[in-house]
C-alpha cells in the first residue's frame, strides 16, 4: 500500500511516500540500525513499546538488535512501512513454538514513526499482520498494550477482544505504574 504526497493546509506539504507492509524474509544490514533509530524515536515520543520515554538509547538498540537476529533465525516475522530514507514503521509476529501454542502468535512491537501517526499507518500495520496471519493458517493473535493511553481503545475498535488485564503489570518508572491489557483476536 503506498501513500501519495497529499497538500495540506495553505500551503502543500509534502508527505512522504510510503511503500509497504513489506514482509522481511533476510533483513539488510542496516536494518538493525533502522530499526533502532524507530524504536528510539518512538519511545521518545512517549510509545508504548516496551520502554519507559527515558530508557537509554544503547537498550533500545540492543533490543532492535536481537529482534532484527529473531528475524533472521525465523523465530519472528517482521512487515515494515518505509518511506525511501527510514523504515515509517513495523510490526512483529512472533508464532507460538510449543505444540499446544502453534496454533496462535502474538503481535508485538507495532510502531509507527511520530510524525506519521494518526494517518493510519498502524492499522495498516495491523491489517498485514492480520492478513499475514490467516495465511498461515493461525487461528488466533494475541497482543497486549499499556493502560493509560488511546491504544485499549485503538484494538477494541478494530475488533479485538480484551480478554485480561494484568493491574500494575507495567512500571515505566517509581511513580508510573500502568496496566497491562491483553487481547485476542479470532482468525478463524
Amino acid at each position: 500500500m503506498t501513500s501519495p504526497s497529499t497538500p495540506s493546509g495553505d500551503a502543500a506539504q509534502e508527505e512522504p511516500f510510503i511503500t509497504g507492509p513489506h514482509p522481511v524474509f533476510e533483513p539488510h544490514p542496516e536494518m538493525a540500525q533502522a530499526l533502532g533509530s524507530l524504536w528510539t524515536a518512538v519511545v521518545r515520543a512517549g510509545g508504548a513499546v516496551g520502554f519507559p520515554a527515558d530508557a537509554a538509547e544503547e537498550d533500545i538498540r540492543a533490543a532492535a538488535e536481537q529482534a532484527v537476529a529473531d528475524v533472521t533465525a525465523r523465530r519472528r516475522q517482521m512487515l515494515i512501512l518505509g518511506d525511501g530514507a527510514a523504515l515509517a514503521g513495523t510490526v512483529f509476529l512472533r508464532r507460538g513454538t510449543e505444540p499446544v501454542l502453534a496454533h496462535r502468535a502474538e503481535v508485538v512491537k507495532l510502531m509507527v514513526r511520530p510524525d506519521l501517526q494518526g494517518k493510519g499507518w498502524g492499522t495498516t500495520l495491523l491489517d498485514a499482520a492480520v492478513a499475514q496471519a490467516t495465511a498461515q493458517g493461525l487461528e488466533q493473535l494475541l497482543i497486549s498494550t499499556r493502560g493509560g493511553t488511546g491504544l485499549p481503545a485503538f484494538y477494541a475498535a478494530r475488533g479485538w477482544t480484551e480478554v485480561g488485564r494484568f493491574p500494575g503489570g507495567l512500571r515505566l518508572s517509581a511513580d508510573d505504574v500502568r496496566d497491562e491489557h491483553w487481547f485476542q483476536l479470532r482468525l478463524s
